[in-house]
């Protein structure tokens, strides 16, 4: 959701979101959740402590290699962050909760806070302006985020607990850390005990890990993304916005500070050089100074933006600012010119140049711990004021550890005072965005200034003096939290009203930019060879038939739910390296839903007759990989409907993700359902494809052969379980590549023969029955299911006289982790060797539980389908040899089996309630496809068979039928 004055997604500035905040709904009702570590701060609060113990020798070598070889390999799992913050717990156990408070609190003077985005900061005070419940919810500890939160003003910060007992750490997690999802739910559960709205609220974050942290708010931002948030923002139409790096400088930022530098002491030396002749050393040192700010700001590339530059007439004064920078030397002397002189730590007097410089133009130096001596230092300054020359100071007395104002002193107040000179505000915006605290070199940009009104000290006494300085700081404050010209100023709080519709983003399903290796090969194959085609398909029937209309509305609207639905495949120049979804610039809904009627009776044979040949047919691979085909006519007065899409925009878990949040659970229209935005279309160019990919992997190089070394030098001390690893995914790409050009495994003679041609059949069973059934005998619905499809086809063989043998069957893995993106491709195949003369079911079934947990553990180690060896190489590969690959790794296979969770409760398209869903899995080789999913309280499979292997389709439905029948038996 996007307010009215911002563009939905897209790049946006720092000045953007901040009056995107300001123009948004007010009110504590509405939520702004900011991520800590690279959201609001520059790097990681973690390193700071980590340097700390480092430096204090409190970290054992071994732990802290540790968390080096994780920080290098990259933290991609709960695991490894668990791992990662784990050992950095470590460290602390034995520490009081107050030593570790007081720790927490002088690591952010002394480090974090110098690495605060000046953009996040004020954006965080945009929010507490409007009225808004600002959290920082962060997977780091209260003792990295409670001094920022104390320093900005928040309130509210949600993190990872530490344990605590008695008082003492334990060095250990005091219960879920917020990562991922866990993050995701602490938010909402806040959320609920504060009385937010989160479909108003705001969340910010950098990780790419805090996808399901931004989806839980209305108005996610992307700040400073990874690559994988980046993609996500895309996908969902969220704005990205990227603040200055505070990181190491570069040449030019070195060279630009060096020029400045010099420009200022060298302009300082020619006007007090050329000032000289007058006889008037203040003449000779305002020369100088104004020489030396022009010249030095101008080739440090600072330019002012000042706003009441008139009140800078009024002299002589004393000119208070606000001291953010050691920039602010140069600053003020491009702004006041001359006629000044001010006040400075005494350590300056002898630092080089500026020492002189500072001794020259008659500054005051003073002792900050001795209070009587810089009262003393202080004198010759109201002596000045009186003469006619001005004095600046920082009544803060030093430079701010954040943008945060300080507290004020009364030593300027005391001198204007005793001076009777009046005191000008100058109010220093943005500074420390060119120069921190600590910095080293200046950015070039523009600093922000306000000079307000002089405010008069005549009739002030030194009893109310304390009144006055609160006065002054109160002007202060005012004028930073609304900036002149910036805004439309302080926000009354009020109620917020009652919750709107759902955030109006797509569904965070199949959003990955790339195609997995997995993919790539599924793709590339067919395009080689088109027997290897891999259309999946579900079939649902419909009562009553839906209304035309209504129902490409639906589509339309799930185009935009679902960004993969207005997404192509582009293939880089050549067809080489891996291939991308972009989206395309127009949706042209009648080349993708279609509509026939059946000629009577309308039987279902007629039905599935016209929806083998609509999914077996190629799709149009310059366009979005899907089509749907409403059939009606049905002899009950029902329709057919039916969906496809190619294998590679999803497996079958995925499929089930989405019907389940696609469809609804009434027939009523819902108008309070999300209504996202068209997404923008996408640059396609191959070339830039193919160049972008190779740049990517060339600057990948570097950093991986560090991790892969790294990794390798950490299993030296795992020598033969490094061994066996190794052994292990040399033999895995070796058994993927030997398929292309090895013998076939012995399976089915019967089933040998291929043609090609698709044929459809259907079955139906209970769910609770085939669950006993299986349940019986030990095993799962799914080990039910492979026996009784071993069982009907020996019987398919006895019916046709073939050798009871061996049937080699198939069946996927889900790979799939709490923490995947929904979508895409997550599975790994396993191949198992049935005996057809085994005629007891429970047997079969006994058999097949033992190989699938034997499969599953060995898939439990395994990231994807295809071995980690070759994931980096396939999409460099020519599809020929992809395409022989994979034929063979199919094609050995007489029967392929999977089994698919459904919907558990019933659910509607267009008005119309779906009473069966029947998928129907491709033949990339296989005699046969048996697919089941679970549907309203009964199993649904559909069957495919090659109509050259399965020669009597009906037969073998009859047989699978009494294989079923078999297994449901044991549960009788």
């Amino acid at each position: 959701m996007s307010s009215p004055s911002q563009p939905a997604g897209g790049k946006w500035s720092a000045e953007q979101l901040i009056s995107d905040a300001e123009a948004g709904p007010p009110g504590p009702r509405v939520g702004a959740f900011f991520d800590f570590d690279g959201t609001l701060i520059d790097g990681y609060s973690l390193a700071a402590f980590a340097r700390h113990h480092l430096r204090s020798l409190q970290v054992a070598p071994a732990d802290l290699g540790r968390m080096l070889l994780t920080g290098l390999r990259g933290v991609s799992s709960e695991e490894d962050f668990e791992r990662f913050t784990v050992l950095g717990m470590r460290v602390w156990a034995g520490r009081s909760e107050d030593e570790l408070t007081e720790l927490g609190e002088r690591l952010w003077v002394q480090g974090i806070a110098g690495s605060m985005y000046p953009e996040g900061w004020r954006l965080v005070e945009a929010h507490l302006r409007a009225g808004h419940t600002v959290v920082l919810a962060s997977s780091a500890t209260r003792f990295q985020v409670e001094p920022a939160a104390r320093a900005m003003g928040v309130q509210h910060i949600i993190v990872s607990p530490v344990e605590i007992v008695n008082g003492i750490c334990t060095g250990r997690p005091g219960g879920p850390l917020l990562w991922r999802s866990g993050k995701a739910a602490a938010v909402r559960a806040f959320a609920a005990d504060h009385d937010i709205d989160l479909a108003e609220s705001y969340a910010y974050s950098n990780g790419d890990e805090d996808v399901p942290f931004l989806r839980t708010a209305g108005r996610a931002r992307a700040v400073n993304p990874g690559r994988g948030l980046a993609a996500a923002a895309r996908h969902y139409g969220w704005p990205v916005a990227r603040f200055r790096s505070r990181g190491r400088p570069g040449v030019t930022d070195i060279a630009r500070t060096a020029a400045g530098l010099a420009g200022m002491l060298g302009g300082f030396a020619a006007g007090t050089a050329l000032g000289a002749p007058t006889g008037s050393r203040r003449e000779a040192v305002d020369l100088g100074i104004t020489l030396g700010g022009e010249l030095g700001s101008m080739l440090a590339g600072v330019r002012l933006d000042v706003r009441g530059a008139e009140h800078l007439d009024t002299r002589p004064a004393v000119f208070l600012f606000n001291h953010q920078s050691q920039l602010d030397v140069l600053i003020l002397a491009k702004l006041l010119r001359g006629g000044f002189t001010g006040v400075a730590k005494k350590e300056l007097a002898s630092t080089p140049g500026f020492g002189l410089v500072f001794r020259l133009a008659d500054v005051a130096f003073v002792d900050r711990g001795d209070s009587t001596q810089a009262r003393k230092a202080l004198e010759p300054a109201v002596r000045k004021l009186r003469e006619g020359i001005s004095l600046v100071i920082a009544p803060e007395g030093t430079r701010s550890v954040t943008p945060a104002l300080g507290p004020f002193k009364k030593g300027a107040f005391h001198v204007a005072l005793q001076a009777g000179v009046p005191i000008v505000p100058i109010v220093i915006r943005n500074s420390g965005a060119l120069m921190w605290r600590g910095a080293s070199t200046i950015r070039s940009g523009s600093v922000q200034i306000a000079v307000l009104p002089p405010v008069p000290t005549t009739g002030w006494t030194v009893e109310e003096l304390d009144k006055h300085v609160q006065e002054v700081r109160e002007q202060y404050l005012a004028t930073l939290a609304d900036w002149p010209g910036h805004g439309p100023g302080r926000v009354e709080v009020t109620e917020a009203s009652a919750p709107g519709p759902p955030p109006a983003v797509p569904l965070d399903w199949g959003m990955s930019a790339e195609m997995s290796p997995l993919e790539t090969a599924m793709w590339r194959a067919e395009a080689a060879d088109p027997r290897l085609r891999v259309n999946v398909s579900l079939l649902e029937l419909l009562d009553p038939v839906p209304g035309w209309d209504r129902l490409l509305a639906a589509h339309e609207w799930a185009s935009r739910m679902v960004p993969r639905m207005r997404q192509r495949v582009a293939e880089p120049l050549f067809g080489v390296g891996t291939p991308t979804w972009v989206t395309v610039s127009e949706l042209d809904l009648s080349r993708h839903v279609h509509r026939v009627a059946l000629p009577a009776p309308g039987s279902m044979r007629q039905l599935l007759d016209v929806v083998q040949d609509f999914a077996a047919a190629p799709f149009d691979r310059s366009r979005p990989l899907w089509e749907a085909l409403l059939v009606e006519g049905l002899a009950d007065g029902r329709a057919g409907y039916v969906v496809k899409s190619h294998h590679s925009v999803t497996d079958g878990l995925g499929a089930v993700q989405l019907i389940t949040r696609l469809h609804s659970r009434t027939p009523e229209h819902d108008p309070g359902r999300p209504e996202p935005p068209l997404p923008g279309p996408a640059d396609a160019s191959r070339f830039r494809l193919l160049t972008g990919q190779l740049a990517g992997a060339a600057r990948a190089a570097p950093a991986e052969a560090l991790r892969q070394g790294i990794g390798l030098a950490g299993s030296l001390a795992r020598p033969w379980e490094t061994a066996s690893r190794a052994a292990g995914q040399v033999a895995g790409a070796a058994r993927w590549l030997g398929t292309a050009t090895g013998p076939a495994r012995a399976g089915s003679a019967l089933l040998a023969s291929r043609g090609g041609g698709w044929h459809f059949e259907l079955i139906d069973v209970p769910l609770a029955d085939l669950k006993a059934g299986a349940k019986a005998a030990g095993g799962s619905l799914n080990d039910g299911l492979l026996a009784a499809v071993i069982g009907g086809f020996r019987r398919y063989h006895e019916r046709h006289g073939a050798t009871a043998g061996r049937l080699t069957v198939g069946f996927p893995i889900s790979l799939r982790t709490q923490d995947d993106p929904q979508g895409g491709n997550r599975f790994t195949g396993a191949r198992f060797t049935a005996d057809l003369a085994e005629a007891d079911p429970a047997a079969r079934i006994a058999t097949v539980r033992q190989f699938v947990l034997t499969a599953r553990a060995a898939s439990a180690a395994r990231a994807d389908a295809v071995p980690a060896a070759l994931g980096p190489v396939l999409g460099w590969l020519p599809p020929p040899v992809i395409a022989a690959v994979s034929g063979r790794l199919t094609s050995t296979n007489d029967v392929q089996v999977s089994n698919v969770p459904g919907v558990p409760y019933p659910v509607y398209i267009a008005g119309s309630r779906i009473t069966h869903m029947y998928p129907f899995g491709p033949l990339p080789g296989c005699a046969a496809m048996i697919t089941l999913i679970s549907h309203n309280e009964e199993c649904c499979i559909g069957t495919n068979t090659d109509t050259a292997a399965v020669t009597d389709p009906a037969g073998l439905i009859e047989d699978l039928r009494a294989g079923l029948d078999e297994v449901i038996a044991l549960g009788r």
